[in-house]
């Protein structure tokens, strides 16, 4: 395995987080080497740039509103994991928050571009808060 910069491997990563923030999947798939993997446990391996693109960005498309905020951040050689929230718009009535967390793991292969990631999350919490939010945003005028 080839080692690269810490810095290196931060100011992609950060690049990830950028485009994310701004809802660019297009350019957030860019992020990835030709031939990455993504690893979604709930829907399957998506192997190529082009598979994770035809993949993510309708899947992303139902997701407007939301953010990803960030946990924490390990960075151990070129493997970066983080644990983040699926944060969906609005809040409860009690002012917490519609979300459910998750882990991240992404390789860094060089040239500002990753060759895996894996998402793992809980698909029954996940399941839960969107139906809550889903009756939420249903008795809203």
């Amino acid at each position: 395995m080839t080692d690269f910069s810490r810095g290196e491997i931060e100011a992609a990563f950060q690049r990830t987080i950028d485009v994310q923030t701004n809802d660019d999947w297009n350019a957030f798939v860019d992020c990835f080497t030709p031939d990455a993997s993504y690893v979604e446990h709930h829907l399957g391996t998506f192997r190529g740039r082009d598979a994770i693109r035809a993949w993510l960005i309708p899947a992303m498309a139902q997701c407007k509103g939301w953010t990803y905020p960030i946990d924490w951040v390990a960075i151990d050689g070129n493997r970066i994991v983080y644990k983040w929230q699926n944060r969906l718009p609005g809040r409860r009535l009690d002012g917490t928050s519609y979300e459910f967390p998750g882990i991240t793991i992404k390789l860094y292969a060089g040239a500002g571009r990753f060759d895996y990631q894996e998402d793992v999350y809980n698909w029954e919490s996940a399941l839960k808060v969107l139906k809550e939010f889903a009756a939420a945003q249903r008795r809203s005028p």
